[in-house]
């Protein structure tokens, strides 16, 4: 037992008995002493007096800050952006692994959310069409309506006021269905076209990666396997490129067909008006009772239909955010996964060290590259004991010796206590991290041994 042990022993004692000695003659009663609470964080700034003017122990040169970057999975280096000894900027990419599959994954997420979209706007077109139709059948049914309601009270002005109404429905009727022909006749389909051609794109890659694989391949078996997905991808491919080019085409001659019916059937609609009125200007009779009810029979059964229609639409659209909102997590994880493979600098410093090389196997566990920031220097203290620690306190003075450049003392301060304690040579130690002052031009590298000297003088 060395003499700095005995003598903190025996201050041990004389504060043991100091403080029974207070207890024991502390004032019985209500009065109580405030006993101020010491949270944590206060730990750093509470020194002991031990009766030692200063505390030594050995320590390492490190740098401002460090990061050992690991990949988040294993793959092969593909790229290497940096060198060592390289100034690196905050978000500079440094390495990146082979991302073919990732990039493959992308394009069809992203081939897939064109999709959705396009899906999304079919559904909401469909449903302002259903709703506007709806709109038009409530309107049939208030006309048919007011038309028999007309036609039994008997007053030949306003029946005949209702009919030209009617007639002027229809014609604007035949005029939206021939807006509608015309739209069918022109329209190009934009966004079902770039849901096609994005489609189209993502079956070319696919192809192309199969084809990379059959290329690369020298197994005779994994050779056939290749074979038969090669004209898979390419069936799918010729399939993309004819859905894209029936949709660059136009229109089909059946949906011209059925546009044409729509404007023939708003037609007839209208002669179908006419006659009613030509019926009311030649007089009231019983037939034009019977039509008026048929007339309201007629609306409202196309109301009903028109209402069936607009639900349908409603729950296209649910169904279609529903698929955009899974393509565009789909696109999201895709992306993200893509990120992955590359490598990022967290802070700008510079590349102190790259463990890996061109084509080798990155893992989780193995580091591929450090970053430092060489700006200035730390000593972080390798063996100070547990009894030294207590005597210690955020900005006590510090000098430092550093073994590879004998003769030369740096200034230092106390920046950091640990408070938590490592084992080392079976010994309870604690980390004290002092900052230096300055440096000069010394050359001082990453891991140099030093001895530190700290001035626990401070009351």
């Amino acid at each position: 037992m060395n003499w700095r042990r005995i003598l903190i022993i025996a201050l041990v004692v004389v504060v043991i008995v100091a403080v029974a000695l207070f207890v024991l003659q502390r004032p019985s009663g209500q009065e109580e002493e405030t006993v101020a609470e010491t949270t944590p964080g206060d730990v750093d700034s509470i020194a002991i007096e031990t009766g030692v003017d200063t505390v030594g122990a050995e320590g390492i040169v490190v740098p401002l800050r460090d990061t050992s970057l690991t990949f988040p999975m294993s793959g092969q280096v593909a790229e290497i952006f940096v060198t060592e000894g390289e100034l690196v900027s905050e978000g500079d990419p440094l390495l990146r692994l082979d991302s073919t599959d990732q990039e493959v994954a992308l394009q069809q997420a992203e081939a897939g959310l064109a999709q959705a979209q396009s899906n999304l706007e079919s559904a909401q077109a469909g449903l302002m069409a259903a709703q506007a139709a709806k709109n038009l059948a409530e309107l049939g049914v208030d006309s048919a309506n007011a038309q028999l309601a007309l036609i039994e009270s008997g007053p030949i002005d306003e029946q005949i006021a209702v009919s030209e109404l009617g007639v002027a429905a229809a014609e604007a009727g035949i005029i939206a269905a021939a807006g509608n022909q015309a739209l069918v006749v022109e329209d190009t389909a934009s966004a079902r076209i770039l849901a096609a051609e994005a489609q189209l794109r993502a079956a070319q890659a696919n192809e192309k990666q199969v084809r990379d694989s059959l290329n690369a391949t020298e197994d005779e078996e994994e050779e056939n396997i290749l074979e038969n997905q090669l004209i898979a991808a390419v069936s799918n491919v010729n399939a993309a490129q004819a859905t894209l080019d029936e949709l660059r085409a136009g229109a089909t001659q059946a949906e011209r067909l059925s546009a044409g019916s729509a404007v023939s059937q708003a037609s007839a609609q209208r002669d179908a008006a006419q006659a009613q009125l030509d019926l009311l200007l030649a007089g009231a009779r019983e037939e034009q009772l019977e039509v008026a009810r048929v007339g309201v029979q007629q609306a409202e059964a196309a109301l009903a239909e028109a209402e069936l229609a607009v639900s349908q639409a409603e729950a296209g659209v649910a169904q279609a955010e529903a698929g955009l909102l899974q393509a565009q997590a789909t696109a999201g994880a895709a992306q993200s996964a893509l990120d992955l493979m590359t490598l990022n600098a967290p802070f700008e410093g510079i590349v102190a060290d790259i463990p890996l090389e061109l084509g080798e196997v990155a893992s989780q566990i193995r580091p591929a590259v450090v970053i430092a920031d060489f700006d200035g220097w730390l000593v972080e203290t390798s063996d100070l004991k547990e009894q030294d620690v207590v005597a210690l306190a955020v900005g006590f003075p510090v000098e430092i010796s550093v073994d590879a450049l004998p003769g030369e003392t740096l200034e230092g301060t106390v920046i950091d206590v640990s408070p938590v304690s490592r084992i080392v040579d079976g010994d309870v130690t604690y980390v004290v991290t002092i900052r230096l002052d300055e440096t000069g031009d010394l050359p001082l590298r990453w891991g140099m041994t030093t001895s530190v000297e700290i001035d626990t003088n401070q009351s």
